[in-house]
């Protein structure tokens, strides 16, 4: 990664969703582009969430975008505070939801990251929950 030599600042405590989600995909080294599409979200999706437009936001398409950043569960409990949202501790879909960013946020490997949330859907899916977000495939074909 271009940007893995660079020692990046984290920001300030108070610092906004906007300026916490930039700093983890330039820990990554990507842009929006790059992180819509491992996201398997829209560009535009990714643009406004990154742009404070997050009121419509499904939890799962911030998870995807948790899973594919690799966050810790911290760092995932803290950009959703950000957005104003929580996972709920009542929630058994919330805590798979953490299993699985607790998981990913151990791997070191970026060679899979195409097929990454591949993986968390059939995870989600054995536990009988609906698959994460996926743009790319036309709706009603599956």
């Amino acid at each position: 990664m271009a940007l893995a030599a660079k020692k990046l600042k984290k920001p300030n405590e108070t610092a906004p969703f906007k300026e916490y989600i930039l700093y983890y995909m330039n820990r990554k080294g990507w842009n929006q582009s790059t992180l819509a599409q491992y996201a398997r979200l829209s560009q535009s999706n990714v643009c406004k969430i990154i742009n404070g437009n997050y009121e419509r936001t499904k939890m799962e398409s911030f998870v995807s975008l948790f899973l594919v950043l690799q966050l810790t569960v911290n760092e995932s409990k803290d950009l959703l505070s950000r957005a104003e949202r929580a996972f709920s501790p009542a929630s058994e879909l919330h805590t798979a939801y953490k299993d699985l960013i607790w998981y990913y946020s151990t791997i070191h490997d970026d060679t899979n990251i195409l097929t990454m949330l591949d993986y968390a859907d059939k995870y989600l899916m054995d536990r009988g929950y609906d698959p994460l977000p996926n743009s790319f495939i036309a709706k009603g074909r599956e």
